[in-house]
């Protein structure tokens, strides 16, 4: 099954990142123990995308551990609460690191291919999603800490008191700002946010630029050389 699932493994992967989008608000509606099943169902379905995406040993050992802490902080903070969120804060953090790490890699193995196909596309289009999520959960941890940092709408914060929903809004938030499209219901009024969002603007322009014609370049190789093996 990984062997199969690595030939199309980013394909896989933005398929996982839907399906956990789609869901990750749905859990606003429904009861904290299937709130938990779904966040259950989300990691089985990246412990297994993940361990296709990430094929060096190491890589393996080092996501397994992030994925594993993420979920233990997620867990406790639905079932055991602080009152300073003290486990929203670590998840918030090793998510960051985690999706950070999960970026360089998929960029590390674009950038080392001297052939491209259709699913090294796709990995770009992950990698541009995932840092936006990097930026999200930094949002959110800065949120956590320093709420007065964000002017936010009465609608979007009367909705922030969710867990789940608070993680969605902050991952849309990023995306958002990752475009440069922006909207004004979630807005920054303090540092760091101020630094953040400068930092993602400037990085989704930059991955825009860099990847693309990394992409680019490699198609146009290929078709140029006659003797190319076709790349699935």
């Amino acid at each position: 099954m990984i062997n199969s699932l690595r030939a199309w493994k980013h394909v896989a992967l933005l398929a996982a990142l839907v399906a956990v989008a789609l869901l990750e608000p749905l859990a606003l509606h429904v009861s904290e123990g299937v709130a938990i099943g779904v966040g259950v169902a989300t990691l089985l379905v990246y412990v297994v995308v993940l361990l296709a995406v990430f094929e060096n040993r190491w890589e393996q050992r080092m996501s397994l551990f992030l994925i594993g802490s993420t979920f233990l902080a997620s867990i406790l903070h639905q079932l055991v609460p602080h009152p300073s969120q003290i486990w929203a804060i670590v998840y918030h953090a090793l998510a960051a690191v985690f999706l950070a790490f999960a970026v360089i890699v998929i960029l590390q193995r674009i950038f080392w291919r001297r052939a491209i196909g259709t699913d090294d596309v796709v990995g770009a289009l992950c990698g541009y999603l995932l840092a936006g999520a990097v930026w999200g959960n930094l949002y959110g941890l800065v949120y956590l800490i320093h709420p007065e940092a964000f002017q936010i709408s009465d609608k979007i914060a009367a909705q922030l008191g969710n867990w789940h929903m608070q993680r969605f809004l902050f991952d849309y938030f990023s995306i958002m700002t990752l475009t440069t499209y922006g909207f004004s219901d979630i807005a920054p009024a303090g540092f760091p946010v101020y630094s953040l969002i400068w930092l993602e603007s400037v990085f989704g322009q930059f991955y825009i630029a860099v990847v693309v014609a990394q992409l680019v370049g490699l198609s146009l190789a290929q078709a140029i050389k006659p003797d190319h093996p076709d790349v699935k």
